[in-house]
């Protein structure tokens, strides 16, 4: 289990007269003990990566396959690390045109949108085509609380996972969305009946992922059709 460390500082019996009364050691150098700090550690739940293990994965950049490496992804971070032949882990180039693949999972490098900002970062693309359903594999970190009475209890430190759904169209910034009918329907700006009608003809679910895929894959058919007419 993850630890975090902890310190808790105490200071007593200073005593100011006339003058600042000396602490410790002659020398001008305390212990820990001395100056009454106190550590400990407290248990981290969760983890920062989405899988601990190192997996087996691939390097592929600009499309060539170029080598093969333990690795695993850090959500915490937005880094995927890589196991080199000592053993030691070192982090992999967040560029546009190296994807990793971890054990059948991709993890390619796309621009979006957050808080008004373009940034880059990792997404799992869930399709292929012109419009792409994305995962934002993402985790945060909340501090350990103590508790403010005898009522309220302890709750420790913790990864929490806050994945999201994204959405993008060819290279434009990916938008972050959530899985219902209006969200993909306005994205796709398109409210046409040939759309609602293949969700009803296919009687799909527009809050799941898959069915989700499954219409978006129709939309990208139909816009590859219009473009060769």
């Amino acid at each position: 289990m993850n630890k975090l460390l902890i310190f808790i500082f105490f200071v007593s019996n200073i005593c100011f007269s006339q003058g600042v009364q000396t602490i410790g050691r002659s020398s001008g150098l305390m212990t820990p003990a001395q100056m009454g700090m106190s550590f400990f550690e407290v248990p981290i739940e969760g983890s920062p990566y989405i899988n601990e293990i190192f997996k087996k994965g691939k390097t592929i950049i600009n499309g060539k396959h170029t080598s093969d490496a333990l690795m695993r992804y850090d959500a915490y971070r937005d880094a995927i690390e890589i196991k080199n032949e000592n053993d030691i882990a070192r982090t992999l180039l967040r560029r546009s045109n190296i994807v990793a693949d971890i054990d059948g999972t991709i993890y390619m490098v796309r621009e979006y949108r957050e808080t008004g900002e373009n940034k880059l970062g990792y997404f799992n693309p869930l399709n292929e085509g012109y419009v792409r359903l994305l995962i934002k594999p993402k985790k945060i970190f909340t501090q350990a609380e103590n508790p403010e009475n005898g009522y309220d209890t302890f709750k420790p430190a913790k990864y929490q996972d806050i994945s999201m759904y994204y959405m993008q169209k060819g290279d434009e910034p990916a938008i972050e969305t959530k899985l219902s009918k209006r969200k993909i329907l306005s994205f796709l700006n398109d409210s046409s009946e040939v759309l609602k009608q293949f969700i009803k003809k296919n009687e799909l679910n527009m809050r799941s992922e898959s069915d989700i895929i499954i219409l978006i894959n129709f939309y990208n058919t139909q816009e590859m059709d219009n473009k060769t007419l």
